[in-house]
């Protein structure tokens, strides 16, 4: 079975996400932020066959805006979050792989794509696994909830043609070293 792992959805960090983005509209932004973070996982991932992994920090709870079904797992991340951002450690990557079923396909999501995502992708790559990070899925969300053309069905969303050649070029040099983030645009 494949595995679809988004990393952090914890009050502290969601809530500061949305309400990063939500000064303009408060309580409709985060109830849109809701549906549309939900509907993806269920519908890119749940629905197509992918087991639904949840990872969180020790000592905190999964935030009240993911939607958990019974065969969805939460993993511990072998670290606190105080740990994390007081002292600025990280989990052990494979620590987390490892408490995913033995498969070589995985999509991963989550808080922070330059950072906590990145690091859990490059080291699922270096272990061979059939590794992708879903940039729709990661703070970046915020800011496509309006986007037309965005679909919660089917990933990537963004067309990179889309933008202006300065832009396609920056984009696409993020993604030289990093295969993980490559997709067939």
């Amino acid at each position: 079975m494949a595995q679809f792992v988004f990393l952090y959805p914890v009050p502290q960090i969601i809530d500061f996400e949305i309400n990063r983005h939500a000064s303009w509209s408060g309580k409709v932004f985060k109830k849109k932020y809701k549906k549309i973070l939900n509907q993806c996982i269920d519908q890119r991932y749940r629905q197509k066959g992918f087991d639904i992994n949840y990872v969180i920090f020790n000592d905190c709870v999964i935030s009240n805006i993911i939607r958990v079904y019974s065969n969805d797992k939460i993993i511990k991340a072998g670290i606190d979050f105080r740990q994390h951002i007081l002292m600025n450690l990280y989990p052990d990557q494979d620590y987390i792989l490892n408490q995913l079923n033995e498969e070589s396909i995985i999509r991963i999501a989550g808080y922070h794509m330059w950072d906590c995502v990145d690091k859990l992708a490059k080291r699922a790559y270096q272990r061979k696994m059939d590794v992708l990070v879903d940039e729709d899925l990661t703070e970046f969300l915020s800011t496509r909830l309006d986007d037309k053309d965005f679909r919660t069905d089917q990933y990537p969303t963004y067309r990179p043609g889309k933008q202006n050649e300065l832009l396609l070029s920056s984009f696409m040099e993020a993604r030289k070293q990093r295969p993980w983030l490559w997709q067939n645009y």
